[in-house]
């Protein structure tokens, strides 16, 4: 095997692998719980970039309801969040499991 192929290839995947986390940032995903009530929109950084809630799940009577339809919410766009990341790195790397690196 020519070990200069190899470094170009470990180069171009380097490369590869490093322009595919920065697109993670425009990555975008929502999720939502209460059927609505609550929306989290995240990017694949999973970094929360939206948080909407509907009037109706505001009760001062019930704040623990409102506190668990959010984290449901935001815990659903961690999900999603990730499955895209992952996918999105394994598009970049060819399928090829690196570990530390999603995908």
């Amino acid at each position: 095997m020519d070990i200069q192929y190899l470094m170009r290839q470990a180069k171009k995947l380097e490369k590869a692998m490093a322009d595919a986390k920065e697109q993670l940032a425009e990555l975008s995903v929502e999720a939502e719980s209460g059927g609505g009530l609550v929306k989290v929109t995240m990017n694949g950084k999973c970094e929360v970039t939206r948080l909407l809630v509907d009037p109706k799940a505001v009760d001062p009577a019930d704040k623990a309801m409102l506190e668990d339809l959010v984290t449901a919410a935001v815990n659903a766009a961690v999900e999603k969040a990730r499955a895209a990341a992952d996918e999105h790195m394994a598009r970049a790397t060819g399928g090829i499991k690196i570990p530390g690196v999603a995908g």
